[in-house]
């Protein structure tokens, strides 16, 4: 069953220099990103409430294949999307 956030959960991230997402911390366990399936941006509403991210569906170690998405104008993180 996909668990699914509409407005996310936040979460901590270390990324790389590259902007490469290295691991997130969800419920106070890490988790390790093993590889990247996809990474897009979207940016949508500026004329009425403004929605400005960037998305990444993530694939762990720990064998999550998840959704984060990066809150370009509060620069904070949120794990939207699991997928089993």
């Amino acid at each position: 069953m996909t668990r699914l956030w509409v407005s996310g959960t936040p979460v901590e991230v270390q990324v790389t220099a590259e902007e490469i997402v290295r691991l997130f911390v969800w419920e106070g366990r890490n988790h390790v990103v093993q590889g990247m399936a996809n990474r897009w941006r979207i940016d949508l509403g500026w004329w009425r409430l403004r929605v400005w991210r960037d998305y990444f569906k993530l694939h762990t170690t720990t064998g999550l294949l998840v959704i984060l998405y990066h809150d370009l104008l509060t620069d904070r993180w949120y794990l939207q999307r699991i997928y089993d």
